[in-house]
């Protein structure tokens, strides 16, 4: 009866962690809105809560409204940021610490770095995820075939003969589920004539992309047709957020150096500066609806907006922002052939 009565006092509370940009500490507090979340953690942190930014643990995610806040589950840990303080998430402090592998000199120091990571954690998933890369203080960066590094290949399929094969369908497949995506969008919002035209353009673009061998020289260092966007030893650069032309980080990875650096690949996105579902094709379908009978659709200019380097860049995570992109953008009309 009395816990009954104390939860109607309690509706709506949930539990959080709170930490700071060093996580030197952490701590756990209940509140029911932002408000009494941000007083509290300012609080247990000892910070001015007129100069506190915070942000979600894992990506760096800012929270900002309240129905952002509602939104997030329970024992979700918050980083709060004084004025000036960064956080690109929980996947950027283990590239920071794996990016040092390349220098044999720094093995040691990368290796207490992931330790430290290690011990500031108490959810078993993560702790998971950051110590299967202490396995990676040696590489093997030029073994090319499998029996020449086996370890690389564990837990992939016995086709794959190179590390190459392997690159190659990692591109093949992203590029995939961008088509498979955009058919998705294009299926679900369309009805009619319109949706049978769009249907035939995209059939159009596979039998492109079938041509182009789905891209798998984007990540093939053997490839020498100059589409790669590797060096011939496997290195690949960031090339910054949509809306710069650099990466002002220098972030650079060689997933062919140690499985590790394969698995942490994962991270790298292809990132298209202008959006997919946001914008190319929205004003795909917009030009569908708006054209005359002397109007062809321009399937050449969607292929090259959703598969080629035109419009995709390799940005690492700490580079991918998720925002809208009001910097770039394409007219409904730029699909249209008279």
């Amino acid at each position: 009866m009395i816990s009954r009565f104390l939860s109607l006092f309690n509706i709506g509370m949930r539990a959080y962690k709170v930490q700071d940009v060093k996580r030197v500490v952490r701590m756990g507090i209940t509140a029911k809105s932002l408000a009494e979340a941000k007083k509290k953690g300012c609080e247990k942190l000892k910070m001015n809560p007129e100069e506190v930014t915070i942000v979600i643990e894992d990506d760096g995610t800012v929270v900002e409204s309240e129905d952002f806040f509602k939104k997030l589950p329970a024992q979700t840990v918050l980083v709060f940021l004084r004025k000036g303080e960064k956080w690109r998430g929980a996947g950027s402090l283990i590239h920071d610490a794996l990016s040092k592998l390349y220098c044999a000199t720094r093995k040691n120091e990368m290796a207490g770095q992931i330790r430290e990571l290690l011990a500031g954690e108490d959810a078993p998933e993560k702790i998971h995820i950051i110590s299967q890369y202490l396995d990676m203080l040696e590489t093997n960066i030029d073994a090319e075939e499998r029996h020449k590094d086996e370890d690389w290949f564990e837990g992939l399929n016995k086709k794959y003969k190179t590390k190459s094969d392997v690159m190659r369908n990692n591109a093949q497949t992203r590029i995939r589920s961008y088509f498979t995506t955009a058919k998705e969008q294009v299926e679900k919002e369309c009805k009619g004539l319109i949706k049978d035209d769009l249907i035939a353009a995209l059939d159009t673009i596979f039998n492109r992309l079938k041509s182009e061998d789905f891209h798998g020289s984007y990540f093939d260092r053997t490839d020498r047709s100059g589409n790669s966007m590797c060096d011939r030893k496997g290195w690949f650069q960031c090339e910054g957020p949509f809306d710069s032309k650099t990466c002002d980080k220098f972030h650079t990875i060689n997933p062919f150096a140690s499985r590790g650096y394969r698995q942490l690949f994962g991270l790298w996105n292809l990132d298209h500066i202008i959006e997919k579902s946001r914008v190319v094709i929205p004003c795909l379908i917009e030009a569908a609806q708006k054209r005359n009978k002397m109007q062809e659709l321009n399937w050449e200019n969607v292929y090259k907006l959703l598969f080629t380097r035109n419009n995709l860049k390799l940005v690492q995570i700490g580079c991918h922002k998720k925002a809208a992109r009001a910097t770039e953008n394409c007219s409904w009309e730029d699909f249209l052939i008279s």
